[in-house]
Formats: C-alpha cells, structure tokens, sequence
C-alpha cells in the first residue's frame, strides 16, 4: 500500500444562521452543514484545525471553539452548537 499526500474533510453541523471560522478565516457557506476540504496534508500524522462558530441569541453573540485533528484522506464529524444554559436556567 502507497501513502500519498491527501486532502482531509471536516464536516460541521451547525445551525444555518451561524458564522463558521477555521483557523480564523471566515468560511462562505450558510447552511446547517458545511464541508471544508484541506490542501493535501502528508499521511501518517494528525493536522489540527480550530473551529469557531459565532451564533446570536436575543441579541448577545455566542461563540462555541473547538480544535479538531484531522489525518489525510480521513473524513472527521463536528458539532457546533451554542451551550444551551439560557433555556437550562429557565426551566
């Protein structure tokens, strides 16, 4: 087996209206889910991207971050979504 250099997939579930950043560039797409494709990457070793995803909640904007490893040719799932402790509190 050959081990070529390859892109990674990072697929992100957020909501639509949520400001998507990887490695503080912001990304273009607008929907609940998002692909991001790497330039190719060499195998054999983890990459690390940092995911940031702003929301707006009655008014106040929320960010959740999270670093994701990712390896060449590999497909990784993220979730990003706003920590709910305003709905909690109000139970």
């Amino acid at each position: 087996m050959t081990s070529l250099a390859a892109p990674a997939t990072i697929v992100v579930s957020l909501p639509a209206e949520a400001r998507l950043l990887i490695d503080d560039e912001a990304t273009a797409s607008t929907s609940a889910q998002r692909v991001f494709v790497s330039p190719n990457l060499n195998p054999g070793r983890d990459f690390h991207y940092n995911l940031k995803a702003e929301f707006v909640r009655d008014g106040r904007t929320l960010a959740v971050s999270k670093e994701v490893a990712v390896r060449a040719g590999n497909q990784t799932q993220v979730t990003l979504e706003p920590v709910a402790a305003a709905s909690v509190a109000s139970r």
